[in-house]
Parts: structure tokens; sequence; C-alpha cells
């Protein structure tokens, strides 16, 4: 069910902007055999310090991105002689009989796609990527995280992308490093206006694109939700956006 094993013809109904098959050419590995990478990817767990663990009864635990879970390696000197074991602590209590679930980690939706081959509804890790293009600027990633709020850097970028002249003037006629935080809070009223009006008609268009596709995927699940997951983020950060400036135009 990974992504990497798709037909062409599947992989073109992702409506996401190219953002599932940035990922998978970032993470391809031609000198590898696919399959079995894609067992470490979706079997090891990574714990740190370069320690990683093949663990087949873990393997049977599903993920649940709200259970609080720790791992840790314990050094084992029993009678099979010196050797690590890999404990596991989920967060939660559980009834007799009820399955039990952990964290793989702080994982959005494309993580899990990718190299999981699946994805969670109402995921609080999820985090959603648009790549924006502006004329005569170089391409930058506009991120929108769970809660619907947007990255620092995106808004830091559109700032001084959209600043006057004489914004301009007052940005660089202080030292670097406190030119930099100025792009941390809005320039000016007007600054921030346009700001977040070019904020929400990016995410409004990827929000377009996301309800198309997931109107023409229903006859296929994994990638129906993973699209439905991503238009509610969107649709979540702009209703944060028109709650915080009412009227605005996007």
């Amino acid at each position: 069910s990974l992504p990497r094993f798709w037909e062409s013809k599947r992989l073109e109904r992702v409506a996401d902007g190219g953002q599932l098959e940035r990922r998978m050419m970032n993470d391809e590995r031609k000198d590898l055999d696919q399959w079995a990478l894609a067992n470490v990817d979706s079997r090891a767990n990574f714990l740190g310090d370069g320690i990683y663990a093949m663990t087949p009864f873990l393997d049977m635990i599903n993920h649940d991105p709200t259970v609080p879970t720790r791992a840790r390696v314990e050094k084992d000197k029993g009678f099979a002689g010196p050797g690590d074991i890999l404990q596991l602590q989920s967060g939660k209590q559980y009834s007799k009989g009820s399955e039990v679930f952990i964290s793989y980690g702080n994982l959005s939706n494309l993580d899990t796609l990718v190299d999981y081959g699946f994805v969670s509804e109402k995921n609080p890790c999820n985090t959603e990527t648009i790549a924006v293009k502006m004329m005569g600027q170089q391409p930058f990633m506009l991120n929108v995280y769970a809660d619907g709020s947007i990255d620092a850097g995106s808004k830091a970028t559109l700032r001084y992308f959209l600043a006057t002249p004489e914004e301009l003037e007052i940005f660089s006629s202080v030292d670097k490093g406190s030119g930099l935080g100025i792009l941390a809070k809005p320039l000016s009223d007007r600054n921030e206006i346009d700001v977040q009006s070019f904020i929400a008609s990016t995410i409004d268009e990827a929000l377009y694109e996301s309800k198309e596709g997931t109107a023409e995927t229903k006859d296929d699940t994994l990638i129906n939700m993973y699209l439905s997951e991503r238009a509610k983020l969107f649709q979540l950060a702009i209703e944060r956006i028109t709650s915080k400036f009412p009227g605005i135009e996007y």
C-alpha cells in the first residue's frame, strides 16, 4: 500500500499540489532495493543515537497519534548473554480485551502515508505544505499546522516580499539580527493585511484542489481520506485567518 509501489495512474489522482511527489523524490534511493528499504522504513523503530530496532512483535501494534509513547533500550545480561532490550511504554489505560495502540512519533499524514501506507483522521501532528511561487522571487513552502496556524518563516518571507519601499528601508536600516527580528512581527497594518490575504488566497486554491480531488477519489479510500484531511486543515486555517481579520478579501 506504500505510494512508492503504486501505479502512475493512481499517483496522478493525488491532488495535493505535488506534495507526495516531492516527498517521494526526496526519499528516492536508486542504489537500494526498494522492497527492503520499505520494510525498514515501515518496520524499524528509530530510537536516536543511531539506534534502529527491528521488532516484529511491536509491528502488530497500530498507530494512534494521541497516545503518549516512550521507548528506551536497556542492556540485558540474562542467560543468553549480553544484549539489548527495547522497552516500550504506552501512556494510556486499557481495559482487558481492548486493542492497544502506540504512537509511531509526531508524524504528519504525509509521513504515515509514505512510510506506512495509512493516514489518520484528526491527526494532532498533521502538517500540510503548499509550494508558493511569486513572480521574481525564490519559491518557498507555506506550512499549515494541525491547529490551522501558519509557520512563522512563511509569514516573515511574505512580509518582506510584500513590503513597500519605505518599509524595506526601515528593515535595511537596522543591523542584520534586529532586521530579521522585525519580520517576526507585522511591519504595518497594511502589510499584514496583504500578507494574510495572500496566505488565505493561496490556501483557498489548495483547498479547492483538495476538495475536487476528494470528490473524484471516492473509490479509493486511502487517497480520499488523505485529501479529505488535507481539505479540513485548509478550511480550519482560512477560518482562523478570517476570524482574526474579519472582512479580509482573498
